[in-house]
Parts: structure tokens; C-alpha cells; sequence
């Protein structure tokens, strides 16, 4: 069961990386804080009672495209490349909450050309830019199947500055309730098939009336384990869904094109990293293609993600 010790650390483990990079009287998009594909296999299960440690957390992003409202492509350079590295710590305790095992988790991260929707510069620089805290998680574990339920809140301690172009955060909170569930498909629990729902809300922008639409996320994988749980593969995705209008400077849908939204596929692997069957931390790399994307930006992403434990966790020998 160590074998997924990492996965409600990278539930909250990176934030929005890129918000679009498209001129403002093209498209006005916003996005909100969540990275897709933040959670991939087993996005339903929390890890064992124990201390995590996320060193280091990379995330990239890059695309040269925009797609309309209608799915075409938008002509000019759209050529991007964002980058977020963070560290933090994650803790899950013995204590139940309604049968389910508590849990938190905290993140500082820094970005490399944080891109944000209408307020867009090209290259804001290197910075602190928002913070990630999930003051509560729930988990619960059956024979068949995990459950999990969260509520992460993104706070704006990145700087932020109403019109500037040298932003590296949003200005924004942002909240969002989770809940996922991972079922196995055999009786060793080899094969797994998991879905995780999360909903983002937003406050308004900081000395602003500009406020980013709600929207839905679905994140997932399907996958099988190997080497007695040691390794992981399979297929990750995810999808977002703005649900509700932007409003800019007070203005809904001014602006607006089209409520963007976009899917993404591709290869996930986890492997253990132990010795003297002692287990000390997981490394996971997670890369996806956008291959549906309206009213945004298609491209990839590339999540590298490494996961230590406080404390090693002894493996029976065979």
C-alpha cells in the first residue's frame, strides 16, 4: 500500500502555471488556479498515516497554440513555455474525521512566466508566486476501493499588482472541494481506475472587479502495478470545464468568446524509491497532450514530482 504515498501531496502540489498567450482582444480567458493533470493513477486513494516531503515539485507547460470557440486555430505566435517549481510538506495523521483519515498539506511555490489571461506579459520574471494549503482531507479505505474528499485554498502571496506586467501571482483566492474515489479491479489490487471531481471558485481580482468563472475539473488514470507495488504505470487525463462566465472589470462575457475548456491524455509512472527494503520516498513523472482544447491554449505539459517520507517505511522481506 506505500506504493502511493505521493498521491494527496501532488493533489495540491503545483498551481496555474499559464492563464493563456493570446493578445487580450483576441480572446479574454481567464483560468483559475488549478493545474490540470495535477493528480493522475490512484487520484481517488490517500497515502498511508505518515510525514511527506515534495523536493522537488516541476511543472512545464508549453504550447504555440490557440483554439477559437470553434476550434480554430488562431493566427500570429503563440509560442510559450511556463515553468513552477514548489516544495512543502504534507502530513496524514491517525486521527478519523467521520471514519476517514485527516490529513494537510501546505505548498510554496515559485513560477517562471506566469502567464494570466488579460493581464498578459510575455516574460513577468522569476518570482514567489501563489500559495497552496489544504487545511483538511479526508480518506477512507476499502477492499475494493479508496475514497477521498478535499477542500484546498490558493492563497494570493505571490506579487500582484492591478494592471501590471511584471505579475508572478493572481491576486485572487481561490477555493475548491474535491472528492475522488480509486477502484480495483482485481482482488490483489494490481489494477486500479480512478476519477477525482474538483470545483474551483474565485474572489475577485485584488483593487479590481475583474473575476474568473468558476470551473469543473476531471482528473484521472487508469493503470496496473508491478514489481510487488514498487512500480506504477498507465494512462493519466484530465479535463476542465468553465462552467460560469469571467467577468471583466465587472463586465460578464464582454470579452468572452466562449467558456474555454480542454482534455488531455497520456503516460504516467511511479517508482519507489527504497533500499535494504526500506522504502524513503517515490519519484512520479506524469507528461500529457491536450488534444481538445476551446477558447485556450493546446499544448503539453511535462509533471516531474519527487516525494520523500519523514520516516522510512520498513518493507517485509519476501
Amino acid at each position: 500500500m506505500f506504493r502511493h504515498t505521493f498521491r494527496r501531496l501532488l493533489f495540491v502540489s503545483v498551481l496555474i502555471i499559464f492563464g493563456g498567450a493570446w493578445p487580450r482582444t483576441a480572446l479574454a480567458q481567464l483560468l483559475t488556479q488549478h493545474v490540470k493533470g495535477s493528480v493522475g493513477l490512484k487520484a481517488g486513494s490517500q497515502p498511508p498515516p505518515g510525514g511527506y516531503v515534495p523536493l522537488p515539485v516541476v511543472y512545464v507547460y508549453k504550447t504555440d497554440t490557440v483554439k477559437t470557440r470553434n476550434g480554430e486555430t488562431l493566427p500570429g505566435n503563440a509560442d510559450l513555455t511556463s515553468a513552477l517549481f514548489g516544495v512543502g510538506y504534507s502530513q496524514v495523521t491517525n486521527k478519523k474525521i467521520l471514519g476517514g483519515f485527516y490529513g494537510f498539506t501546505v505548498l510554496f511555490p515559485g513560477a517562471n512566466n506566469r502567464i494570466q489571461g488579460t493581464e498578459i506579459d510575455q516574460n513577468p520574471g522569476a518570482g514567489f508566486t501563489d500559495s497552496a494549503l489544504t487545511p483538511i482531507s479526508l480518506g477512507w479505505h476499502r477492499k475494493r476501493a479508496d475514497f477521498i474528499t478535499a477542500f484546498n485554498i490558493f492563497a494570493p502571496t505571490g506579487r500582484y499588482t492591478n494592471g501590471a506586467d511584471d505579475n508572478t501571482g493572481l491576486g485572487m483566492w481561490g477555493f475548491e472541494p474535491a472528492v475522488g474515489t480509486t477502484v480495483y479491479l482485481d482482488g490483489e489490487k494490481r489494477s486500479h481506475a480512478a476519477i477525482e471531481f474538483s470545483f474551483d471558485m474565485q474572489s475577485k481580482k485584488e483593487d479590481s472587479d475583474t473575476k474568473v468563472g468558476n470551473q469543473l475539473n476531471l482528473e484521472g488514470g487508469v493503470g496496473a502495478d508491478f514489481l510487488k507495488g514498487g512500480l506504477s504505470l498507465g494512462l493519466a487525463y484530465y479535463a476542465a470545464f468553465k462552467v460560469t462566465d469571467d467577468e471583466i472589470g465587472g463586465l460578464p462575457g464582454i470579452l468572452i468568446r466562449g467558456k474555454n475548456k480542454v482534455f488531455g491524455l497520456g503516460p504516467e509512472a511511479t517508482l519507489a524509491i527504497a533500499a535494504h527494503n526500506k522504502v524513503y520516498g517515490f519519484v512520479t513523472v506524469r507528461y500529457f497532450w491536450e488534444t481538445y482544447a476551446r477558447t485556450t491554449t493546446q499544448g503539453s505539459a511535462l509533471f516531474i514530482a519527487g516525494t520523500f517520507l519523514t520516516k522510512p517505511i520498513t518493507v517485509p522481506a519476501p
